[in-house]
C-alpha cells in the first residue's frame, strides 16, 4: 500500500505539472475568507433576525458617567463582523476610532454591571436614572455594556427600550461565540486577513509596492528593497494596478506573505519523514508522530490531521504537503503543553491542605495599592485566570452599606454588595467547579458586618456553604466535597458567643414585631460579640497591606475585635486565626484553622524552620501575602513559599512580572481550575526539608496520605502513591521563533534583535539561568538552533520560564513574549510554544519552535 500511495504522489505531481511553489502560491485567500464567513452566516441562522436588526443600526446613548451621556448611531457591519458607529465631534488633528472588531469582544453583559453603572447605581434610587437631554426614563432593563480587549475596558451602553436592548445583546453574545470559534480553528488565516487589511491604508483591496515594504517592516523583518522587488514581482501575477503603479490583490499578498516565510527547520524534518518526497504519507506522518513525538497515534488520527490541515487537493489521496505539515506543526497538535493537563487529571478528593490555590491579594485594585482604582471588573479579571481565594477589604461605607478599598489611602472604593452581585455569584464557577473562597478582611461595625452577612446570604444562597465543622473528619475535607461551593475566610466568635449573640438578635427582632421597645439599639452590641485579638486575629497587623505608620496608630486603639454574630455564623472550615508556635499549632489540632503571613515573617520560616512550616501545611491552610512596603502593589516571589507547601500564597494579579509568571505555569495546569496537587514529598506522613540537597532525600521516605477525607465515601482500591522523580536532563533545542512583535511604542522602521532565555525556579538546587544567541534584524521567523543542557534535581517543584528579548546595546533588553511551564507539563519531541504577555495574554501567533528531550541522570 505504500508503494502504491508513493506512485500516487509522483503521480499527482507529474500529471498535474505543479511545482510545490506554485501549488502553495495558489492558496486563495479570498476563498478561505468567503467559506469563514459562509461559516459564520451558516451558524448564525437561528439568529438571522436579530443579525438583520442589528445591521440597520440603532441609536443609542453611551454612558461615561451621571452627568456625560453622548447619543450614537450603532451599526452592525456583518461583511467585516465590525461594529460601526458616529465618531464624535473632536478636532481632525485627534485620531477617532470609529469601528469595533468583534474578534476584540471579550463579554457583553445586560444589566448595570461595571463600575460605571455601578457608581451611578449608588447615587440613584431603585437603579433609574432620568438621562441630562431630556429622553424618556430608563432603567437597569434596558441597559448592556461591551468589554472590549485585553484591559477590559467597558463600553456602557443605554437602548431606547428593553427589546432594543434584548436585540443588541442576544446579537453580539451570539457573534462573538462564533468568532471565538473561528478563530480557534483558523486563528493563522485571521491573523493574515489583519495583515493585509493593515497594509491596505486607502482600503482598495490591493496593496503597491510601498505598503508591501511598510508590512515587512511591520513584521520586523530586516530586508534590502531590492530583494523585495524581486518577491514583490513574483507575486504580482494578475498585473493589477493601483494608480499606475503595480499593486498585489489579496491571493497575490498571500503568496507574497509565503514567499517571507522560509522554514528550513522544518522542511528537514518534513524532508527526513517523506524520504525525500515531495508529499507525506499518513503511515510517514504516524511514524514522525510516535517516533519523534513520543504520541500514540492511529492511523485514522494521522488521515485525520492531514484532511485538516492539508490546504491542497493532495487531503483527498491522504498526503500531505510542506504546507499542510507546516499548518499542523504550528497546531495544538504539538503544543508544548501536555493536552492531557488541559483538564482536571489530578485527585481532587485529597483534603483541601494537600493542594496549592491559586490566590490574589489587593483583589479590588486595578492599579497599586495608594492612588489606585478599585473595580468590580478586577474581581472578574482574576476568577477568569483561574483564581480561586479572593481579598474583600471591607470597610463602614457613608450610606450604611459596606464598601471595599484599601484602608487609609486614596484609593477609590466599590460598594460590597456589587462585588457580590456582579462579580462573585457569576462568575464564581464559570471557569472552575472547585471551591472559591472569600477573605474577608473586616474593618467594619457591627451594624455594617450584618449587612455583609445579608447580602452573602440574599446574593449568593446556596453557593455559601454553611454547614458548620465536623470536627470528627479529623483533617479538611476535599475540593470535590465543596463542589461549586463559596467558603469564608474570615474571624469567627467563640461558639457560645456566637450563640448568646444570635439569641439577642432573634429577641431583640422579636420585641420590635411585637411593638415592644428593644433594650439597645439593634447597631449596638455587648461583650457576646467581641473577640481577643490576641487569640482569634490573623498573625500580622489588621490592615494587611496599608502602610505601617497609618495601621499603627490605629491598632494601638483595638484590643477587642467586634464581630457580628450573624457574619460569624457563615465562616466554618477557614478560620482566621492568630499563630502562635508550631508546637502550640500541632498540639491543638484544630485543622479548620488557618493564619496568615505577611511576606518578612513567613520568609523567616522558610529560613530557619522550613521542616516545620512543611509539617504544619500539610495539616492546616496557611496564606502568604505581599509585604506592606510594597505600595506599588509588586509582588512577593511564590516559589519558595511553594516549596514550603503554602497553599495560598496570594499575588498582585494587576501587577505583571516574574511572580505572576510563575504562578501562571504552575496553575494553568490541572485543567486551569485552581487546584493544584502539592507534590507527594509535601504531603508525605514523613518528615521533609525542602532545604536539604536533593542527594540526601530518601526515596523510600515518601509514602503519602492519598485517601479521600473521610467526607467522601472510601473507593473500592485505593491508587498507589505517586513516586517521586530525581535527577533528570533536560534537553531543550531553541530552534526558531516566528512572528515575534516589536515592544510596545516601537517606530515603523525598528527591526528587533531577538534572544531567548530560559530561567529554571524551583528547588534551589534547581534555579538557572541559560540563554542563547542574538539574531540581528529578524522578529518575524528568526533562527538560533541552540542546545541548552538543563539538569533538573526535583522535577516535581520546577518551572521554566521561556523568554523573548529585544537585545539592546543602549537600554533595557525589553520582554517581547513568554511562556511558562510545570516541568510535568513538557511534551517530548518537536514542540511549538505559544508565546504570551506578561499578564498571561495570548500573542498569538508569535510563539517558539523547540525540540524536547528527557533522559535520567
Amino acid at each position: 500500500m505504500l508503494s502504491g500511495l508513493r506512485k500516487l504522489r509522483r503521480q499527482t505531481t507529474v500529471s498535474d505539472h505543479t511545482d510545490p511553489e506554485q501549488e502553495r502560491k495558489s492558496i486563495n485567500f479570498e476563498n478561505f475568507y468567503n467559506s469563514w464567513k459562509i461559516e459564520a452566516v451558516e451558524r448564525s441562522k437561528s439568529v438571522e433576525d436579530v443579525i438583520g436588526f442589528l445591521k440597520k443600526g440603532s441609536l443609542l446613548w453611551k454612558v461615561k458617567s451621571l452627568s456625560k451621556w453622548y447619543r450614537r448611531k450603532y451599526t452592525l457591519d456583518f461583511e467585516h463582523l465590525k461594529i460601526n458607529y458616529e465618531p464624535s465631534h473632536k478636532p481632525v488633528c485627534v485620531e477617532r476610532n470609529t469601528t469595533l472588531d468583534i474578534s476584540d469582544i471579550h463579554d457583553v453583559r445586560k444589566g448595570w454591571k461595571t463600575d460605571i453603572f455601578n457608581r451611578i447605581a449608588s447615587k440613584v434610587e431603585k437603579r433609574i436614572v432620568k438621562l441630562p437631554s431630556s429622553p424618556p426614563l430608563v432603567d437597569e432593563r434596558n441597559c448592556f455594556s461591551i468589554i472590549i480587549g485585553i484591559n477590559k475596558s467597558s463600553l456602557d451602553l443605554v437602548a431606547p427600550d428593553e427589546h432594543v436592548c434584548d436585540m443588541w445583546v442576544r446579537g453580539l453574545q451570539h457573534l462573538v461565540a462564533v468568532v471565538r470559534s473561528l478563530e480557534q480553528e483558523k486563528n493563522y488565516d485571521r491573523w493574515l486577513k489583519r495583515q493585509f487589511q493593515s497594509a491596505d491604508k486607502d482600503n482598495n483591496g490591493v496593496l503597491d509596492f510601498d505598503e508591501c515594504v511598510d508590512l515587512i517592516k511591520q513584521l520586523n523583518i530586516q530586508l534590502d528593497k531590492q530583494t523585495a522587488k524581486k518577491l514583490f514581482q513574483a507575486a504580482d501575477t494578475d498585473k493589477r494596478t493601483k494608480g499606475d503603479q503595480p499593486a498585489l490583490d489579496e491571493r497575490e499578498f498571500v503568496t507574497f506573505y509565503h514567499s517571507l516565510l522560509k522554514r528550513p527547520d522544518l522542511e528537514a524534518i518534513f524532508q527526513r519523514y517523506s524520504n525525500g518526497e515531495l508529499l507525506m504519507t499518513s503511515e510517514e506522518l504516524a511514524d514522525f508522530l510516535r517516533g519523534e513525538q513520543k504520541m500514540n497515534v492511529t492511523s485514522d488520527f494521522c488521515r485525520e490531521m492531514i484532511e485538516t490541515y492539508e490546504p491542497s487537493e493532495s487531503k483527498l489521496a491522504g498526503l500531505l504537503s510542506h504546507d499542510g505539515f507546516q499548518m499542523f506543526m504550528s497546531s495544538k497538535q504539538v503544543h508544548i503543553f501536555n493536552p492531557e493537563h488541559s483538564m482536571v487529571y489530578q485527585d481532587m478528593e485529597q483534603p483541601m491542605t494537600h493542594y496549592f490555590i491559586a490566590s490574589s491579594h489587593n483583589t479590588y485594585l486595578l492599579g497599586n495599592q495608594l492612588t489606585g482604582m478599585s473595580s468590580v471588573e478586577a474581581y472578574i479579571i482574576a476568577l477568569q485566570k483561574g483564581c480561586r481565594c479572593v481579598e474583600l477589604d471591607c470597610w463602614d461605607g457613608d450610606d450604611g452599606e459596606p464598601v471595599i478599598y484599601h484602608g487609609y489611602t486614596l484609593t477609590s472604593k466599590i460598594r460590597f454588595c456589587d462585588v457580590i452581585s456582579d462579580a462573585i455569584k457569576p462568575y464564581a464557577f464559570q471557569y472552575s467547579e472547585y471551591p472559591l473562597i472569600l477573605s474577608i478582611e473586616n474593618h467594619c461595625s457591627v451594624h455594617q458586618q450584618a449587612r455583609m452577612a445579608h447580602h452573602l446570604k440574599s446574593i449568593l444562597g446556596d453557593m455559601l456553604f454553611v454547614t458548620p465543622v465536623d470536627e470528627s473528619l479529623g483533617k479538611m475535607p476535599s475540593p470535590k466535597h465543596f463542589h461549586k461551593k463559596i467558603l469564608l475566610k474570615a474571624k469567627k466568635l467563640p461558639s457560645d458567643k456566637e450563640k448568646q449573640g444570635l439569641q439577642a438578635l432573634t429577641q431583640k427582632v422579636g420585641a420590635m414585631m411585637d411593638g415592644k421597645k428593644s433594650p439597645r439599639p439593634s447597631t449596638e452590641c455587648d461583650e457576646s460579640c467581641t473577640v481577643d485579638e490576641s487569640e482569634s486575629d490573623n498573625s500580622e497587623p489588621e490592615t494587611e497591606s496599608a502602610p505601617e505608620e497609618l495601621t499603627a496608630k490605629h491598632d494601638k486603639k483595638k484590643k477587642k475585635k467586634m464581630i457580628a454574630p450573624a457574619l460569624s455564623v457563615l465562616v466554618n472550615y477557614i478560620k482566621a486565626v492568630h499563630f502562635h508556635s508550631f508546637e502550640q499549632s500541632q498540639l491543638a489540632g484544630k485543622w479548620w484553622t488557618m493564619s496568615s503571613f505577611g511576606e518578612s515573617k513567613a520568609l523567616g520560616f522558610v529560613a530557619d524552620h522550613a521542616a516545620e512550616l512543611v509539617e504544619y501545611n500539610k495539616h492546616q491552610l496557611s496564606r502568604i501575602y505581599p509585604s506592606g512596603k510594597r505600595q506599588d502593589s509588586s509582588n512577593l516571589n511564590p516559589v519558595a513559599f511553594w516549596n514550603t507547601g503554602c497553599q495560598i500564597v496570594a499575588l498582585n494579579y494587576q501587577t505583571p512580572g516574574k511572580p505572576t509568571s510563575y504562578n501562571q505555569g504552575m496553575f494553568r495546569r490541572n485543567g486551569g481550575c485552581g487546584y493544584v496537587l502539592k507534590p507527594a514529598m509535601l504531603r508525605s506522613v514523613d518528615r521533609f526539608d525542602p532545604t536539604a540537597d536533593p542527594g540526601d532525600i530518601q526515596l523510600e521516605e515518601t509514602e503519602t496520605d492519598t485517601g479521600p477525607s473521610p467526607a467522601e465515601p472510601e473507593p473500592a482500591v485505593s491508587p498507589p502513591p505517586p513516586e517521586p522523580r530525581f535527577r533528570q536532563t533536560l534537553k531543550l533545542r531553541i530552534i526558531s521563533g516566528a512572528y515575534i512583535p516589536k515592544p510596545a511604542g516601537s517606530s515603523l522602521d525598528d527591526i528587533i534583535d531577538p534572544y531567548v532565555n530560559v530561567y529554571v525556579t524551583g528547588h534551589p538546587a534547581d534555579e538557572n539561568k541559560l540563554k542563547t544567541a542574538v539574531v540581528k534584524n529578524n522578529g518575524f521567523n528568526p533562527v538560533w538552533d541552540e542546545l541548552l543542557t538543563i539538569p533538573v534535581r526535583m522535577p516535581d517543584f520546577c518551572l521554566l520560564d521561556l523568554v523573548v528579548r529585544d537585545h539592546s546595546t543602549t537600554g533595557s533588553n525589553y520582554i517581547l513574549g513568554h511562556y511558562c511551564i510545570h516541568f510535568d507539563d513538557l511534551m517530548p519531541g518537536y514542540r511549538y510554544v505559544p508565546l504570551e504577555d506578561m499578564e498571561g495574554n495570548s500573542l498569538s501567533p508569535a510563539s517558539l519552535f523547540v525540540h524536547v528531550e528527557f533522559s535520567h541522570q
